[in-house]
């Protein structure tokens, strides 16, 4: 009798446990793929930009055009300390001249000596913030530029990347930064440099239009190179 319950009992559960799963799905219906679906491995690639940029020729002479934005602030930076320099020493003589002939001169030609001072050293002053500002307003532009022609760099390199990837039949196409390790058999940045050097109007014909760079927020810092104080 006690083997009859628990047999009747375990019948049960099972058929208990059955009503409660859905049916399964019969193994063709399990594995037949989705109209249109794609079926094959895609084809992954990796691409390094800065790679690109830093060895193509193209890279190369826009890399040039920004470092000539970037000596001409230099310059100009050096040329604005050079002029404060000399403030500087006009300063210095005047105040050493004071010192040196404070007990020989007149209460009247001394007290002139001490304003030409002061008023030499508010020119400076106006010098200073007049060219920190100039210096400013020269690295918003530089940074706009550099913007641009940024911009164009990637205008023009992109057709010689879809060239590549086409060439070698990729699906997807990843860049290096998002990758943690390559297989360098799947980097293409190599022959995107050497399709990209092979095309020698590229440095030479406009590139397509692009939107205007925004312009920089002005940082609360001071330009560099700055003057100094």
């Amino acid at each position: 009798m006690t083997k009859t319950f628990v047999l009747a009992l375990a019948v049960g559960a099972a058929a208990a446990a059955a009503a409660q799963e859905p049916a399964a799905l019969p193994a063709a219906a399990a594995i037949r793929p989705a109209a249109g679906a794609i079926t094959r491995t895609p084809r992954i690639a990796v691409i390094d930009m800065g790679l690109i940029s830093g060895k193509s020729a193209l890279g190369k002479a826009y890399a040039a055009k920004i470092e000539a934005l970037e000596k001409q602030i230099q310059a100009e930076g050096t040329k604005k300390q050079a002029e404060l320099s000399k403030f500087d020493a006009a300063i210095k003589a005047l105040q050493e001249e004071l010192e040196k002939q404070g007990s020989v001169l007149s209460a009247e030609a001394a007290d002139k000596k001490r304003q030409d001072i002061t008023r030499k050293a508010r020119e400076r002053q106006a010098y200073l913030e007049d060219g920190q500002q100039e210096l400013q307003r020269m690295k918003e532009r530089a940074e706009n530029e550099a913007a641009g022609y940024n911009n164009e760099f990637q205008v023009k390199i992109k057709p010689h990347i879809e060239a590549v990837a086409k060439e070698r039949n990729v699906d997807i196409l990843l860049s290096s930064q998002m990758a943690l390790t390559v297989n360098r058999e799947f980097d293409i940045s190599a022959d995107v440099i050497a399709r990209a050097d092979a095309d020698k109007t590229a440095l030479a014909r406009p590139a397509a239009p692009r939107p205007a760079a925004p312009a920089a927020p002005a940082p609360a810092a001071s330009p560099s190179p700055t003057p100094n104080q």
